[in-house]
């Protein structure tokens, strides 16, 4: 049976049923999508597998009802921090000497790998932002590796404690857990060989531009936290090189999210 569409449209704004206080005006995908008002106010809803699909028929605009309360979280969370944000009130970063302690079995069980792979989540964030404590750890892994990353943790005493809702599993020794994320998209076989290339304290990283589109794409509220605390530093040159790699894969939303997330960070650093 077909669940209930959470979204609709009322008074020229997305509304979500089960978070009132979440909008979103129907003039952004208008503006952005070039979307004529008399369409976007009318949208084709479909059922597609697991989940709705609105479309505006013909102007090949489409999107899932997860990727659309993904903007409309990214779009209140952003304009709430226009509104509230004081220039100078945040923290200025530390130097390149990262004070945080990392879970010795973490260090022991990756010192031979089974495939290649790639540090993300909050630890990786640690190295491109001032560190912050994390109890856990994520690392992403290409689908084709999954059957040797599970083999390997099994190896190990490791158990495999569920799944994730985007794509992996979570493994514990009893102790600690690694959330490992697997995944076929495209982009993830870059980021994870890029990341063999960029190792801290003997772990390779992913590297920044694919941490934020991560986090960016996941839509929750402390990655878009985490996206403006770690691109605030960047020079505005550096910035628009992140957005240059990630060009293949932003929508017009993400495009000015980003651009908004990053003048947030500056402003809240008081960097012009």
């Amino acid at each position: 049976m077909n669940r209930g569409r959470n979204l609709y449209i009322d008074s020229g704004s997305w509304m979500a049923i089960d978070l009132p206080h979440i909008t979103m005006p129907v003039a952004r995908i208008v503006a952005l999508r070039n979307v004529p008002s008399f369409i976007a106010d009318h949208p084709t809803w479909t059922w597609d597998r697991d989940q709705w699909i609105v479309t505006w028929p013909s102007l090949n605009v489409r999107l899932s009802e997860q990727r659309l309360r993904t903007l409309m979280t990214r779009w209140t969370l952003i304009r709430m921090s226009q509104r509230r944000a004081k220039p100078g009130s945040g923290s200025q970063p530390l130097s390149d000497e990262r004070k945080f302690s990392i879970a010795t079995s973490w260090l022991s069980l990756l010192q031979s790998p089974p495939a290649p792979f790639a540090i993300c989540g909050g630890m990786a964030v640690n190295y491109y932002a001032r560190p912050r404590q994390t109890a856990d750890l994520d690392m992403v892994v290409l689908a084709h590796d999954a059957a040797l990353w599970d083999a390997f943790f099994h190896e190990h005493g490791w158990i495999k404690k569920g799944s994730l809702s985007i794509g992996g599993w979570t493994y514990t020794d009893g102790e600690t857990e690694i959330d490992v994320l697997v995944s076929e998209a495209s982009w993830r076989e870059r980021a994870v060989s890029e990341a063999q290339h960029n190792l801290h304290d003997g772990l390779p990283i992913i590297p920044l531009v694919w941490l934020v589109w991560m986090k960016l794409d996941a839509g929750r509220t402390g990655d878009q936290t985490d996206i403006s605390h770690m691109l605030a530093t960047l020079p505005r040159e550096e910035f628009r090189g992140i957005v240059t790699t990630l060009q293949p894969w932003l929508s017009p939303e993400d495009h000015e999210d980003l651009e908004s997330l990053y003048e947030l960070g500056r402003w809240e650093l008081g960097n012009p």
